[in-house]
């Protein structure tokens, strides 16, 4: 009768041993898939936070102010076709500048003055057109304007944090 009880939890030992092995083992690929599907949503929350920024492009011309009296006014009735260029932290930023005077006309630029953007520059003659590219990497409000026509020729670059 030991003998018999010897092999019963001897069997029961083995069987405990062999369902625990097969439950180890059937538990690591469900941990580590687990694990996987935690990293990848870790992963994908880290990235709506960290935008990395698309191209926007803009066509940009010189306009002028339709009956603007010069002379009586004192000041250039030219303007910007977009008073206003809105773009997301980290965008490249691609600007097709188009001075459409007539040759013999006035000479255009779009200058930033304001830092970290004050190293744009363009000068446009009559009839060309040129592209000015940077990324916009700073947030906040910056002027850009024409230093051929102040006060009239100006427009903001407006840079926003993405949502």
């Amino acid at each position: 009768m030991v003998k018999n009880t010897t092999v019963i939890i001897l069997g029961i030992s083995i069987a405990a041993i062999a369902i625990a092995i097969t439950s180890f083992a059937i538990a690591i690929p469900i941990l580590t898939i687990q694990h996987v599907n935690n990293q990848n949503t870790l992963q994908q929350n880290n990235t709506q936070h960290q935008y990395a920024g698309v191209k926007k492009e803009f066509y940009l011309f010189d306009s002028e102010i339709p009956g603007f009296n010069e002379t009586e006014m004192g000041m250039p009735h030219d303007i910007f076709s977009m008073p206003v260029i809105a773009v997301y932290k980290n965008d490249k930023v691609v600007i097709h500048f188009f001075n459409i005077e007539e040759p013999g006309g006035d000479n255009h630029s779009f200058t930033i003055y304001d830092k970290p953007y004050n190293n744009i520059n363009v000068v446009v003659h009559p009839r060309e057109n040129k592209t000015i590219t940077f990324v916009a990497n700073t947030t906040g409000t910056f002027t850009y304007l024409c230093t051929f026509h102040q006060p009239t020729m100006r427009g903001l670059l407006i840079v926003q944090p993405h949502p």
